[in-house]
């Protein structure tokens, strides 16, 4: 600028130089129109929005103690954004609205996380407990939402079944065919008793788990001890895969499969009796904060077509109460925001805020 200044012989070129540049010049409406032009390379996903001026193109990253984030249950599900050759962690409200990343992409391109092994996020929100490999060894690992870093807690594989006690002090979980303890405030793993089960659920209280066998349940005090054994009577063939639990505890649901049709089942477990079931293998559903609701996230078809000849489709929450039967259907908040595509449910996390209001 100084040399324009010094020549004022250019002061006309050195206005319409300054415009293209930056708009500095301009008056402060027509910077503002400049600035709205948009980056496609930047941001693949402008197709998707441009009927949504309310969705941001930068994408929302979750602030950890951010108190509006927080302020309602939460949906932890794994996706990526268009173009993104890795998947991450995201969270939402229960109705898909206020995504937000929760882990950086960068962290999952040395540390490959295991997606069928259900990560688990503490009950204050801060650590969330994943499997995965680091240089194809395996093992089980924290991410600090806090501080953003990575923290191992064991080497080992197999099914984790990560559970977290109340105070979000101590991680619960299966490596290399043996149990574990982890506690966050001193960094320490000790072995427990193992508990051998297909699937292991730490019920509210912290008192009893719920150990999954192959077509029923036992219940264990926190020691190990066996209290209660429940079987199903199922035929050998079938076997009980995605397994839930509502979180009150007064719920299990699975799905059977070895059978002519999947089928969808969940039962109180108080008075475990399969009463309720019904063609499907359960996917996108899992149990709402509210006591005795089932959410689903679906697509809904149409007979319709649309211009192009494509089967016009929705994607819709639909809530179930199970004592009444009674359904409601909703549409998804935010569908294909940062070209995501299907959200699938990992677990609703933040429940302390919906006891909280009760």
């Amino acid at each position: 600028m100084t040399f324009l200044k010094n020549h004022s012989m250019l002061c006309a070129l050195s206005v319409c130089f300054s415009l293209l540049l930056s708009g500095c010049s301009e008056p402060s409406s027509q910077s503002t129109t400049n600035t709205t032009a948009v980056d496609v390379a930047k941001y693949p996903w402008t197709k998707e929005h441009k009927n949504h001026p309310e969705w941001p193109l930068e994408i929302r990253e979750e602030v950890y103690g951010d108190a509006d984030t927080f302020s309602t249950p939460r949906l932890m599900f794994w996706n990526k954004y268009k173009y993104s050759e890795v998947r991450t962690l995201w969270s939402s409200r229960l109705d898909g609205s206020d995504r937000r990343r929760i882990i950086p992409e960068e962290v999952f391109i040395k540390f490959r996380p295991v997606g069928l092994h259900k990560a688990a996020r503490s009950p204050d929100n801060r650590y969330i407990a994943i499997s995965g490999y680091i240089n194809d060894r395996a093992t089980r690992q924290l991410y600090d939402t806090k501080d953003k870093k990575l923290i191992t807690m064991s080497a080992g594989g197999g099914h984790p079944s990560f559970n977290w006690t109340s105070d979000s002090d101590n991680v619960i979980f299966y490596a290399d065919g043996k149990h574990y303890n982890y506690n966050v405030s001193t960094a320490t793993l000790t072995q427990r008793k193992i508990i051998y089960s297909d699937e292991l659920f730490l019920l509210p209280g912290d008192k009893e788990f719920l150990a999954i066998k192959h077509d029923g349940f036992w219940i264990h005090k926190f020691n190990g001890e066996v209290v209660r054994k429940v079987n199903f009577g199922f035929p050998r063939a079938w076997e009980m895969k995605n397994h839930r639990i509502s979180p009150d505890g007064k719920y299990l649901a699975f799905m059977t499969y070895g059978r002519e049709d999947f089928h969808f089942h969940w039962v109180n477990i108080a008075n475990p009796e399969i009463e309720h079931s019904e063609k499907g293998t359960g996917g996108g559903v899992i149990f709402s904060p509210e006591e005795d609701f089932l959410l689903e996230y679906t697509i809904k078809h149409s007979k319709e077509r649309d211009e192009k000849g494509f089967y016009l489709s929705e994607r819709v929450i639909k809530t179930k109460n199970i004592v009444t039967d009674e359904q409601l259907e909703t549409l998804i908040k935010e569908k294909y925001i940062w070209g995501m595509r299907t959200l699938v449910p990992v677990a609703i996390t933040n429940l302390a805020v919906q006891d909280v209001r009760r």
